[in-house]
Protein backbone atom coordinates (compact mmCIF):
# COMPACT_ATOMS: atom_id res chain seq x y z
CA UNK A 1 0.00 0.00 0.00
CA UNK A 2 2.95 2.34 0.44
CA UNK A 3 3.65 2.22 -3.27
CA UNK A 4 1.54 3.22 -6.25
CA UNK A 5 -0.19 0.62 -8.35
CA UNK A 6 -0.64 0.67 -12.11
CA UNK A 7 -3.94 2.43 -11.56
CA UNK A 8 -2.26 5.30 -9.75
CA UNK A 9 0.15 5.81 -12.60
CA UNK A 10 -2.81 6.02 -14.98
CA UNK A 11 -4.68 8.39 -12.73
CA UNK A 12 -1.72 10.74 -12.70
CA UNK A 13 -1.75 10.91 -16.49
CA UNK A 14 -5.44 10.82 -17.21
CA UNK A 15 -7.05 12.59 -14.28
CA UNK A 16 -8.72 15.89 -15.16
CA UNK A 17 -7.48 17.71 -12.04
CA UNK A 18 -3.82 18.61 -12.13
CA UNK A 19 -3.66 21.82 -10.14
CA UNK A 20 -1.64 22.44 -7.00
CA UNK A 21 -4.45 21.54 -4.62
CA UNK A 22 -4.94 18.18 -6.27
CA UNK A 23 -1.19 17.56 -6.14
CA UNK A 24 -1.04 18.35 -2.42
CA UNK A 25 -4.03 16.13 -1.76
CA UNK A 26 -2.30 13.35 -3.70
CA UNK A 27 0.87 13.73 -1.62
CA UNK A 28 -1.17 13.74 1.59
CA UNK A 29 -3.11 10.67 0.50
CA UNK A 30 0.15 8.96 -0.46
CA UNK A 31 1.64 9.62 2.95
CA UNK A 32 -1.52 8.38 4.58
CA UNK A 33 -1.34 5.22 2.51
CA UNK A 34 2.28 4.76 3.58
CA UNK A 35 1.52 5.02 7.31
CA UNK A 36 -1.69 3.00 7.26
CA UNK A 37 -0.28 0.46 4.83
CA UNK A 38 2.65 -0.21 7.15
CA UNK A 39 0.25 -0.53 10.09
CA UNK A 40 -1.91 -3.03 8.20
CA UNK A 41 1.10 -5.11 7.24
CA UNK A 42 2.31 -5.04 10.83
CA UNK A 43 -1.18 -6.01 12.01
CA UNK A 44 -1.24 -8.99 9.64
CA UNK A 45 2.25 -10.05 10.74
CA UNK A 46 1.41 -9.94 14.45
CA UNK A 47 -1.93 -11.63 13.83
CA UNK A 48 -0.17 -14.49 12.07
CA UNK A 49 2.40 -14.64 14.88
CA UNK A 50 -0.40 -15.01 17.42
CA UNK A 51 -2.11 -17.79 15.49
CA UNK A 52 1.11 -19.70 14.86
CA UNK A 53 2.34 -19.35 18.45
CA UNK A 54 -0.91 -20.16 20.24
CA UNK A 55 -1.02 -23.88 19.35
CA UNK A 56 2.39 -24.33 20.97
CA UNK A 57 1.51 -22.26 24.05
CA UNK A 58 -1.91 -23.83 24.60
CA UNK A 59 -0.37 -27.23 23.96
CA UNK A 60 -3.61 -28.94 22.98
CA UNK A 61 -5.25 -28.83 19.55
CA UNK A 62 -8.70 -29.09 21.16
CA UNK A 63 -7.94 -25.99 23.24
CA UNK A 64 -6.67 -24.17 20.18
CA UNK A 65 -9.85 -25.22 18.40
CA UNK A 66 -11.90 -23.70 21.22
CA UNK A 67 -10.02 -20.43 20.88
CA UNK A 68 -10.57 -20.48 17.12
CA UNK A 69 -14.31 -21.12 17.34
CA UNK A 70 -14.99 -18.34 19.84
CA UNK A 71 -12.54 -15.92 18.25
CA UNK A 72 -13.95 -16.46 14.76
CA UNK A 73 -17.50 -15.79 15.93
CA UNK A 74 -16.38 -12.69 17.85
CA UNK A 75 -14.40 -11.54 14.80
CA UNK A 76 -17.53 -11.50 12.65
CA UNK A 77 -19.00 -8.85 14.97
CA UNK A 78 -15.75 -6.98 15.70
CA UNK A 79 -14.71 -6.59 12.10
CA UNK A 80 -18.17 -5.60 10.93
CA UNK A 81 -18.48 -2.89 13.59
CA UNK A 82 -14.99 -1.52 12.98
CA UNK A 83 -15.21 -1.58 9.17
CA UNK A 84 -18.57 0.19 9.24
CA UNK A 85 -17.78 2.69 12.01
CA UNK A 86 -14.45 4.11 10.85
CA UNK A 87 -15.69 5.36 7.43
CA UNK A 88 -18.85 6.84 8.97
CA UNK A 89 -17.00 8.79 11.67
CA UNK A 90 -14.30 9.77 9.19
CA UNK A 91 -16.78 11.06 6.59
CA UNK A 92 -18.71 13.37 8.92
CA UNK A 93 -15.50 14.58 10.59
CA UNK A 94 -13.76 15.30 7.29
CA UNK A 95 -16.71 17.33 6.00
CA UNK A 96 -15.95 20.02 8.60
CA UNK A 97 -13.11 19.59 11.10
CA UNK A 98 -14.81 22.05 13.45
CA UNK A 99 -17.53 19.48 14.01
CA UNK A 100 -15.12 16.79 15.20
CA UNK A 101 -16.38 16.93 18.78
CA UNK A 102 -20.02 16.93 17.66
CA UNK A 103 -19.35 13.83 15.57
CA UNK A 104 -17.60 12.16 18.50
CA UNK A 105 -20.53 12.93 20.80
CA UNK A 106 -23.02 11.46 18.35
CA UNK A 107 -20.70 8.55 17.65
CA UNK A 108 -20.25 7.79 21.32
CA UNK A 109 -24.00 7.48 21.83
CA UNK A 110 -24.24 5.31 18.75
CA UNK A 111 -21.32 3.04 19.66
CA UNK A 112 -22.58 2.33 23.16
CA UNK A 113 -25.58 0.69 21.49
CA UNK A 114 -23.73 -0.79 18.49
CA UNK A 115 -21.12 -2.42 20.73
CA UNK A 116 -23.35 -3.03 23.73
CA UNK A 117 -25.97 -5.17 21.99
CA UNK A 118 -23.59 -7.86 20.67
CA UNK A 119 -21.68 -7.79 23.98
CA UNK A 120 -24.90 -8.60 25.85
CA UNK A 121 -25.77 -11.29 23.32
CA UNK A 122 -22.44 -13.03 23.85
CA UNK A 123 -22.62 -12.58 27.61
CA UNK A 124 -26.19 -13.72 28.18
CA UNK A 125 -26.37 -16.10 25.24
CA UNK A 126 -23.12 -17.92 26.02
CA UNK A 127 -24.89 -21.15 27.08
CA UNK A 128 -26.93 -21.20 23.85
CA UNK A 129 -23.87 -20.52 21.68
CA UNK A 130 -21.93 -23.26 23.45
CA UNK A 131 -24.87 -25.64 23.03
CA UNK A 132 -25.01 -24.88 19.30
CA UNK A 133 -21.32 -25.74 19.04
CA UNK A 134 -21.97 -28.89 21.13
CA UNK A 135 -19.23 -27.69 23.49
CA UNK A 136 -20.58 -26.75 26.95
CA UNK A 137 -17.08 -25.90 28.18
CA UNK A 138 -17.04 -22.90 25.79
CA UNK A 139 -19.48 -20.92 27.97
CA UNK A 140 -16.74 -19.23 29.99
CA UNK A 141 -14.79 -18.30 26.87
CA UNK A 142 -17.83 -16.62 25.29
CA UNK A 143 -18.48 -14.65 28.47
CA UNK A 144 -14.91 -13.36 28.71
CA UNK A 145 -14.86 -12.48 25.03
CA UNK A 146 -18.20 -10.65 25.30
CA UNK A 147 -16.41 -7.49 26.44
CA UNK A 148 -14.37 -7.31 23.24
CA UNK A 149 -17.07 -6.11 20.77
CA UNK A 150 -18.03 -3.28 23.15
CA UNK A 151 -14.41 -2.16 23.56
CA UNK A 152 -13.77 -2.42 19.82
CA UNK A 153 -16.84 -0.30 19.04
CA UNK A 154 -15.59 2.54 21.24
CA UNK A 155 -12.03 2.23 19.95
CA UNK A 156 -13.24 2.44 16.32
CA UNK A 157 -14.84 5.81 17.15
CA UNK A 158 -11.44 7.37 17.91
CA UNK A 159 -9.74 5.71 14.94
CA UNK A 160 -12.44 7.11 12.64
CA UNK A 161 -11.95 10.57 14.15
CA UNK A 162 -8.20 10.39 13.52
CA UNK A 163 -8.82 9.33 9.92
CA UNK A 164 -11.33 12.14 9.32
CA UNK A 165 -8.88 14.70 10.70
CA UNK A 166 -6.20 13.23 8.37
CA UNK A 167 -4.05 12.28 11.34
CA UNK A 168 -2.87 9.21 9.50
CA UNK A 169 0.30 8.81 11.52
CA UNK A 170 -1.79 8.76 14.71
CA UNK A 171 -4.19 6.24 13.20
CA UNK A 172 -1.30 4.00 12.17
CA UNK A 173 0.23 4.33 15.63
CA UNK A 174 -3.00 3.10 17.19
CA UNK A 175 -3.00 0.02 14.97
CA UNK A 176 0.66 -0.76 15.60
CA UNK A 177 0.31 -0.16 19.35
CA UNK A 178 -2.78 -2.32 19.62
CA UNK A 179 -1.20 -5.13 17.61
CA UNK A 180 1.88 -5.08 19.83
CA UNK A 181 -0.01 -4.96 23.13
CA UNK A 182 -2.45 -7.64 22.01
CA UNK A 183 0.36 -9.96 20.96
CA UNK A 184 2.19 -9.54 24.26
CA UNK A 185 -0.85 -9.89 26.53
CA UNK A 186 -2.63 -12.61 24.54
CA UNK A 187 0.43 -14.84 24.23
CA UNK A 188 1.77 -14.00 27.69
CA UNK A 189 -1.45 -14.84 29.51
CA UNK A 190 -1.97 -17.92 27.33
CA UNK A 191 1.22 -19.31 28.87
CA UNK A 192 -0.33 -18.96 32.32
CA UNK A 193 -4.00 -19.80 31.75
CA UNK A 194 -4.14 -21.23 28.22
CA UNK A 195 -7.40 -20.46 26.37
CA UNK A 196 -8.88 -18.46 29.25
CA UNK A 197 -5.67 -16.45 29.51
CA UNK A 198 -5.64 -15.79 25.76
CA UNK A 199 -9.11 -14.23 25.89
CA UNK A 200 -8.30 -12.24 29.04
CA UNK A 201 -5.20 -10.92 27.28
CA UNK A 202 -7.24 -10.03 24.20
CA UNK A 203 -9.79 -8.09 26.26
CA UNK A 204 -7.08 -6.41 28.36
CA UNK A 205 -5.30 -5.22 25.20
CA UNK A 206 -8.57 -3.69 23.96
CA UNK A 207 -8.92 -1.83 27.27
CA UNK A 208 -5.36 -0.50 27.02
CA UNK A 209 -5.67 0.80 23.46
CA UNK A 210 -9.09 2.32 24.16
CA UNK A 211 -7.65 4.34 27.03
CA UNK A 212 -4.68 5.43 24.91
CA UNK A 213 -6.87 6.39 21.94
CA UNK A 214 -9.27 8.35 24.14
CA UNK A 215 -6.41 10.29 25.73
CA UNK A 216 -4.70 11.04 22.41
CA UNK A 217 -7.83 12.03 20.47
CA UNK A 218 -9.67 13.46 23.47
CA UNK A 219 -13.13 12.77 24.77
CA UNK A 220 -15.86 14.90 23.16
CA UNK A 221 -16.10 18.30 24.80
CA UNK A 222 -19.46 19.64 26.03
CA UNK A 223 -21.60 21.13 23.28
CA UNK A 224 -21.06 24.85 22.71
CA UNK A 225 -24.12 27.10 22.48
CA UNK A 226 -23.55 27.99 18.83
CA UNK A 227 -22.55 24.49 17.77
CA UNK A 228 -24.89 22.47 15.57
CA UNK A 229 -25.59 19.03 16.95
CA UNK A 230 -25.31 15.88 14.85
CA UNK A 231 -27.86 13.15 15.33
CA UNK A 232 -26.53 9.62 15.80
CA UNK A 233 -29.18 8.58 13.26
CA UNK A 234 -27.23 10.34 10.50
CA UNK A 235 -24.25 8.13 11.30
CA UNK A 236 -26.45 5.05 11.48
CA UNK A 237 -27.99 5.89 8.12
CA UNK A 238 -24.58 6.10 6.48
CA UNK A 239 -23.34 2.92 8.18
CA UNK A 240 -26.37 0.83 7.33
CA UNK A 241 -25.40 0.61 3.66
CA UNK A 242 -22.01 -0.82 4.63
CA UNK A 243 -23.09 -3.16 7.40
CA UNK A 244 -24.77 -5.73 5.16
CA UNK A 245 -21.70 -6.16 2.96
CA UNK A 246 -19.11 -6.13 5.73
CA UNK A 247 -21.18 -8.52 7.83
CA UNK A 248 -21.51 -11.01 4.99
CA UNK A 249 -17.82 -10.67 4.10
CA UNK A 250 -16.79 -11.40 7.67
CA UNK A 251 -19.19 -14.35 7.81
CA UNK A 252 -17.52 -15.66 4.63
CA UNK A 253 -14.12 -15.25 6.27
CA UNK A 254 -14.99 -16.90 9.58
CA UNK A 255 -17.99 -19.24 9.36
CA UNK A 256 -16.33 -22.47 8.24
CA UNK A 257 -14.32 -23.35 11.35
CA UNK A 258 -17.17 -22.89 13.90
CA UNK A 259 -19.50 -24.74 11.52
CA UNK A 260 -17.04 -27.63 11.28
CA UNK A 261 -16.90 -27.80 15.09
CA UNK A 262 -20.69 -27.94 15.26
CA UNK A 263 -21.02 -30.62 12.55
CA UNK A 264 -18.12 -32.65 13.91
CA UNK A 265 -19.87 -32.71 17.28
CA UNK A 266 -22.62 -34.82 15.67
CA UNK A 267 -20.16 -37.41 14.38
CA UNK A 268 -17.46 -37.59 17.06
CA UNK A 269 -16.95 -37.15 20.77
CA UNK A 270 -16.37 -33.65 22.09
CA UNK A 271 -12.59 -34.00 22.36
CA UNK A 272 -12.15 -35.35 18.82
CA UNK A 273 -14.43 -32.63 17.46
CA UNK A 274 -12.31 -30.06 19.27
CA UNK A 275 -9.14 -31.52 17.77
CA UNK A 276 -10.58 -31.27 14.28
CA UNK A 277 -11.59 -27.64 14.92
CA UNK A 278 -8.05 -26.87 16.06
CA UNK A 279 -6.42 -28.59 13.11
CA UNK A 280 -8.75 -26.84 10.67
CA UNK A 281 -8.03 -23.46 12.23
CA UNK A 282 -4.35 -24.13 11.63
CA UNK A 283 -5.13 -24.72 7.96
CA UNK A 284 -7.14 -21.49 7.80
CA UNK A 285 -4.29 -19.43 9.25
CA UNK A 286 -2.05 -20.49 6.37
CA UNK A 287 -4.70 -20.46 3.65
CA UNK A 288 -5.85 -16.90 4.45
CA UNK A 289 -2.42 -15.36 3.82
CA UNK A 290 -3.24 -14.55 0.15
CA UNK A 291 -6.43 -12.78 1.22
CA UNK A 292 -4.53 -10.71 3.77
CA UNK A 293 -1.93 -9.77 1.17
CA UNK A 294 -4.58 -8.56 -1.28
CA UNK A 295 -6.20 -6.29 1.32
CA UNK A 296 -3.65 -3.65 0.34
CA UNK A 297 -4.98 -3.68 -3.22
CA UNK A 298 -8.55 -3.08 -2.04
CA UNK A 299 -7.41 -0.01 -0.08
CA UNK A 300 -5.82 1.49 -3.19
CA UNK A 301 -8.36 0.58 -5.88
CA UNK A 302 -11.41 2.04 -4.09
CA UNK A 303 -10.71 5.76 -4.65
CA UNK A 304 -9.53 5.17 -8.22
CA UNK A 305 -12.69 3.35 -9.29
CA UNK A 306 -14.86 5.79 -7.34
CA UNK A 307 -13.42 8.74 -9.24
CA UNK A 308 -13.48 7.19 -12.71
CA UNK A 309 -17.08 6.02 -12.37
CA UNK A 310 -18.12 9.36 -10.86
CA UNK A 311 -16.88 11.24 -13.94
CA UNK A 312 -18.32 8.47 -16.15
CA UNK A 313 -14.92 7.62 -17.64
CA UNK A 314 -15.69 4.07 -18.78
CA UNK A 315 -12.33 3.55 -20.48
CA UNK A 316 -10.35 4.57 -17.39
CA UNK A 317 -12.58 2.34 -15.28
CA UNK A 318 -11.94 -0.59 -17.61
CA UNK A 319 -8.17 -0.07 -17.46
CA UNK A 320 -8.15 0.21 -13.67
CA UNK A 321 -10.16 -2.99 -13.34
CA UNK A 322 -8.09 -4.95 -15.86
CA UNK A 323 -4.77 -3.98 -14.34
CA UNK A 324 -5.96 -4.41 -10.76
CA UNK A 325 -7.25 -7.94 -11.36
CA UNK A 326 -4.25 -8.84 -13.48
CA UNK A 327 -1.71 -7.93 -10.81
CA UNK A 328 -3.92 -9.39 -8.09
CA UNK A 329 -4.10 -12.71 -9.93
CA UNK A 330 -0.32 -12.88 -10.31
CA UNK A 331 0.23 -12.16 -6.62
CA UNK A 332 -2.45 -14.50 -5.30
CA UNK A 333 -1.29 -17.32 -7.59
CA UNK A 334 2.30 -16.89 -6.38
CA UNK A 335 1.25 -17.26 -2.76
CA UNK A 336 -1.12 -20.09 -3.63
CA UNK A 337 1.48 -22.27 -5.33
CA UNK A 338 3.94 -21.74 -2.48
CA UNK A 339 1.37 -22.66 0.19
CA UNK A 340 0.10 -25.69 -1.73
CA UNK A 341 3.47 -27.00 -2.92
CA UNK A 342 4.48 -28.77 0.30
CA UNK A 343 1.59 -28.57 2.77
CA UNK A 344 3.10 -31.21 5.06
CA UNK A 345 6.30 -29.21 5.39
CA UNK A 346 4.52 -25.96 6.24
CA UNK A 347 2.31 -27.64 8.84
CA UNK A 348 5.31 -29.40 10.40
CA UNK A 349 7.18 -26.10 10.72
CA UNK A 350 4.25 -24.03 11.98
CA UNK A 351 2.47 -26.46 14.31
CA UNK A 352 2.87 -29.52 16.50
CA UNK A 353 3.08 -32.85 14.68
CA UNK A 354 -0.59 -33.91 14.96
CA UNK A 355 -1.70 -30.94 12.82
CA UNK A 356 -0.25 -32.82 9.86
CA UNK A 357 -3.50 -34.75 9.43
CA UNK A 358 -4.81 -31.75 7.53
CA UNK A 359 -2.00 -31.71 4.94
CA UNK A 360 -4.13 -33.12 2.12
CA UNK A 361 -6.86 -30.54 2.75
CA UNK A 362 -4.55 -27.50 2.70
CA UNK A 363 -4.18 -27.17 -1.12
CA UNK A 364 -7.97 -27.26 -1.53
CA UNK A 365 -8.51 -24.66 1.17
CA UNK A 366 -5.74 -22.51 -0.33
CA UNK A 367 -7.54 -22.61 -3.68
CA UNK A 368 -10.74 -21.55 -1.96
CA UNK A 369 -9.18 -18.68 -0.05
CA UNK A 370 -7.33 -17.47 -3.16
CA UNK A 371 -10.73 -17.25 -4.89
CA UNK A 372 -12.07 -15.39 -1.84
CA UNK A 373 -9.18 -12.94 -2.11
CA UNK A 374 -9.96 -12.26 -5.77
CA UNK A 375 -13.67 -12.01 -4.93
CA UNK A 376 -12.90 -9.40 -2.25
CA UNK A 377 -10.95 -7.31 -4.76
CA UNK A 378 -13.79 -7.62 -7.27
CA UNK A 379 -16.33 -6.57 -4.64
CA UNK A 380 -14.16 -3.59 -3.67
CA UNK A 381 -14.37 -2.55 -7.32
CA UNK A 382 -18.15 -2.97 -7.33
CA UNK A 383 -18.60 -1.05 -4.08
CA UNK A 384 -16.44 1.78 -5.39
CA UNK A 385 -18.51 1.87 -8.58
CA UNK A 386 -21.74 2.19 -6.60
CA UNK A 387 -22.77 -1.44 -7.20
CA UNK A 388 -23.07 -2.38 -3.52
CA UNK A 389 -26.13 -4.57 -4.10
CA UNK A 390 -24.17 -6.73 -6.54
CA UNK A 391 -21.27 -7.06 -4.09
CA UNK A 392 -23.68 -8.10 -1.33
CA UNK A 393 -25.32 -10.66 -3.61
CA UNK A 394 -21.99 -12.20 -4.61
CA UNK A 395 -20.82 -12.58 -1.00
CA UNK A 396 -24.24 -13.99 -0.10
CA UNK A 397 -23.86 -16.62 -2.83
CA UNK A 398 -20.45 -17.52 -1.41
CA UNK A 399 -21.81 -17.99 2.11
CA UNK A 400 -24.96 -19.87 1.08
CA UNK A 401 -23.14 -22.27 -1.25
CA UNK A 402 -20.37 -22.86 1.29
CA UNK A 403 -22.71 -23.52 4.21
CA UNK A 404 -24.97 -25.72 2.09
CA UNK A 405 -22.03 -27.74 0.84
CA UNK A 406 -20.71 -28.14 4.39
CA UNK A 407 -24.03 -29.55 5.61
CA UNK A 408 -23.94 -32.04 2.72
CA UNK A 409 -20.26 -33.06 2.74
CA UNK A 410 -19.00 -32.83 6.33
CA UNK A 411 -21.55 -35.13 8.06
CA UNK A 412 -20.83 -37.84 5.50
CA UNK A 413 -17.09 -37.80 6.11
CA UNK A 414 -15.24 -39.85 8.72
CA UNK A 415 -13.87 -37.69 11.55
CA UNK A 416 -10.23 -37.13 10.71
CA UNK A 417 -8.42 -36.14 7.49
CA UNK A 418 -11.54 -36.94 5.43
CA UNK A 419 -13.67 -34.52 7.44
CA UNK A 420 -11.05 -31.78 7.15
CA UNK A 421 -10.99 -32.39 3.40
CA UNK A 422 -14.79 -32.18 3.26
CA UNK A 423 -14.83 -28.89 5.17
CA UNK A 424 -12.12 -27.39 2.94
CA UNK A 425 -13.97 -28.55 -0.19
CA UNK A 426 -17.23 -26.99 1.00
CA UNK A 427 -15.51 -23.66 1.68
CA UNK A 428 -13.79 -23.76 -1.72
CA UNK A 429 -17.07 -24.50 -3.53
CA UNK A 430 -18.58 -21.38 -1.99
CA UNK A 431 -15.71 -19.06 -2.82
CA UNK A 432 -15.28 -20.41 -6.36
CA UNK A 433 -19.00 -19.84 -7.00
CA UNK A 434 -18.77 -16.27 -5.73
CA UNK A 435 -15.63 -15.50 -7.71
CA UNK A 436 -17.01 -16.88 -10.99
CA UNK A 437 -20.13 -14.79 -10.48
CA UNK A 438 -17.95 -11.72 -9.88
CA UNK A 439 -15.97 -12.28 -13.08
CA UNK A 440 -19.16 -12.37 -15.13
CA UNK A 441 -20.82 -9.40 -13.42
CA UNK A 442 -17.79 -7.08 -13.39
CA UNK A 443 -17.20 -7.63 -17.10
CA UNK A 444 -20.83 -7.12 -18.07
CA UNK A 445 -21.52 -4.28 -15.69
CA UNK A 446 -18.28 -2.29 -15.84
CA UNK A 447 -16.66 -3.47 -19.05
CA UNK A 448 -13.46 -4.75 -17.41
CA UNK A 449 -12.15 -7.85 -15.75
CA UNK A 450 -9.24 -10.25 -15.61
CA UNK A 451 -7.89 -10.32 -19.19
CA UNK A 452 -8.39 -13.84 -20.62
CA UNK A 453 -4.86 -13.94 -21.99
CA UNK A 454 -3.46 -13.06 -18.56
CA UNK A 455 -5.58 -15.76 -16.94
CA UNK A 456 -4.20 -18.32 -19.39
CA UNK A 457 -0.57 -17.25 -18.90
CA UNK A 458 -0.88 -17.22 -15.11
CA UNK A 459 -2.57 -20.63 -15.28
CA UNK A 460 0.25 -22.04 -17.42
CA UNK A 461 2.86 -20.68 -14.98
CA UNK A 462 1.02 -22.26 -12.06
CA UNK A 463 0.71 -25.61 -13.87
CA UNK A 464 4.43 -25.67 -14.68
CA UNK A 465 5.39 -24.76 -11.10
CA UNK A 466 3.08 -27.45 -9.65
CA UNK A 467 4.42 -30.07 -12.09
CA UNK A 468 8.03 -29.28 -11.22
CA UNK A 469 7.24 -29.28 -7.51
CA UNK A 470 5.63 -32.71 -7.80
CA UNK A 471 8.94 -34.28 -8.84
CA UNK A 472 11.22 -32.46 -6.41
CA UNK A 473 12.44 -34.44 -3.38
CA UNK A 474 11.04 -33.11 -0.12
CA UNK A 475 12.06 -35.38 2.73
CA UNK A 476 12.38 -33.27 5.86
CA UNK A 477 11.81 -29.62 6.61
CA UNK A 478 14.90 -28.22 4.89
CA UNK A 479 14.33 -30.04 1.60
CA UNK A 480 10.66 -29.14 1.82
CA UNK A 481 11.45 -25.44 2.14
CA UNK A 482 13.93 -25.68 -0.74
CA UNK A 483 11.21 -27.30 -2.83
CA UNK A 484 8.81 -24.44 -2.01
CA UNK A 485 11.47 -21.90 -2.96
CA UNK A 486 12.10 -23.75 -6.24
CA UNK A 487 8.39 -23.77 -7.04
CA UNK A 488 8.24 -20.00 -6.47
CA UNK A 489 11.21 -19.45 -8.79
CA UNK A 490 9.70 -21.67 -11.48
CA UNK A 491 6.41 -19.76 -11.22
CA UNK A 492 8.15 -16.41 -11.74
CA UNK A 493 10.18 -17.83 -14.63
CA UNK A 494 6.90 -19.04 -16.13
CA UNK A 495 5.49 -15.50 -15.96
CA UNK A 496 8.61 -14.17 -17.65
CA UNK A 497 8.67 -16.89 -20.31
CA UNK A 498 5.00 -16.43 -21.23
CA UNK A 499 5.41 -12.66 -21.35
CA UNK A 500 2.87 -12.01 -18.58
CA UNK A 501 5.52 -10.25 -16.51
CA UNK A 502 7.03 -8.12 -19.26
CA UNK A 503 9.59 -5.29 -19.45
CA UNK A 504 6.96 -2.62 -18.77
CA UNK A 505 5.91 -4.41 -15.58
CA UNK A 506 9.50 -4.77 -14.41
CA UNK A 507 10.21 -1.10 -15.14
CA UNK A 508 7.10 -0.09 -13.21
CA UNK A 509 8.18 -2.25 -10.28
CA UNK A 510 11.60 -0.56 -10.24
CA UNK A 511 9.95 2.88 -10.22
CA UNK A 512 7.79 1.85 -7.29
CA UNK A 513 10.76 0.55 -5.32
CA UNK A 514 12.72 3.76 -5.94
CA UNK A 515 9.96 6.07 -4.70
CA UNK A 516 9.82 7.15 -1.10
Amino acid sequence: MNSPTPGIDIATKAGPDTDTNTSSEGVEAGRGALFIGFAKIYFMFTGSLQRFALPHLIGDAAGYGAFGVVNNLISIVNNTVVQATIPAISKFTAEDNRRADAVKRAGLRMQVVVGGIPALIFLLGAPLLARFEKAPDYVGYFRIAAAIPFLYALYALFVGSANGLKRFRTQASFDVGFSTVKTILLLGLAVAWRVTGAFIGFAAAAVVILIVAARVMGLPRPKAQDEAAISPWRLVGFMSAMVAYTLLLNVALNYDQPLLRRLAGDAADAYRAGLLAGHYDGLRTLALLPYQALLVITFVVFPLISRSTFVNDREATRIYINQTLRYASMLVAAMGVCLAARPGTLLAIAYPRDYGEGAAALPILVLGECCLAMLAVSCAILNAAGRAAAAIALIAVTVVVGIGAAYVLVPRATPGPAMLMAAATATALGTVAGFLGAIVYVRRGLGGGLPPASAVRVGISVAIAVAVGHFLPAHGKILGLLAIAAVAVVYVLGLLATGELGPADRAKLLRILRRR
